[in-house]
């Protein structure tokens, strides 16, 4: 099967969220505006521009509302990258507990979230970046073992999801954790590829090869 993409602009222009009603908006919405303007902030102009009255200003909202919101930039960080891993992850659990086979809804699995990183692939940047960031700042390090600990966490939900032809549960050959492991490794180097090199075709066949090792360790229980 042949994989094609239409690449999204690499630098999307910038969107300010709109003002509301502070007095009526829900604390779990003002969050999410100022994830949602962090993650603008950064993608546009790298992870040390995300100031505090960086993001407020991008979510156009007072500079009070952030500490309101948020202890400190470490929550912030980590509710980033639960956020961008939650784009893709919705996408894959519906493709893999679908029907077909189950080397199919892997494959599908795989392309969901591949179809993500081609539509916004300086959002996947970010994460990287964001890696860095967090281990080279004091007081930052613990972000970055928490987004990989979200990734592992993900990777176990698609993979405990995840059943035989009859829609019966299955056995493996290797240890859940160790294969969320291995499937992890896989999407991170070849996203990290990709963003480096640009060869999406190239890309869309190493993840059917993951897809196909990874139903090949499955077992009926």
């Amino acid at each position: 099967m042949e994989w094609t993409w239409a690449l999204a602009p690499r630098h999307p222009p910038r969107v300010r969220v709109r003002s509301r009603v502070m007095s009526r908006m829900a604390a779990s919405e003002r969050r999410g505006r100022l994830v949602d303007a962090a993650i603008a902030v950064m993608v546009r102009e790298g992870v040390s521009a995300a100031t505090t009255r960086a993001i407020v200003a991008e979510a156009d909202m007072p500079l009070g509302s952030f500490h309101y919101c948020f202890r400190s930039k470490e929550e912030l960080l980590v509710e980033v990258i639960e956020v961008i891993t939650g784009h893709t992850l919705e996408r894959a659990l519906s493709e893999v507990t679908g029907p077909g086979g189950l080397e199919e809804r892997l494959r599908r699995g795989m392309r969901a979230y591949w179809q993500h990183v081609v539509e916004e692939p300086d959002e996947h940047r970010l994460t990287y970046e964001l890696t860095h960031y967090a281990a080279r700042q004091s007081g930052l390090a613990v972000v970055a073992e928490r987004q990989y600990q979200t990734y592992l966490a993900a990777n176990t939900r698609l993979i405990e999801a995840l059943t035989d032809d009859e829609g019966k549960r299955l056995q493996w050959e290797a240890p859940v954790p160790v294969l969320a492991r291995y499937v992890t490794a896989a999407l991170d180097g070849v996203t990290l590829l990709y963003l480096n090199e640009g060869n999406a075709a190239a890309a869309g066949e190493a993840l059917d090869l993951v897809a196909r090792h990874v139903a090949g360790l499955a077992r009926p229980a």
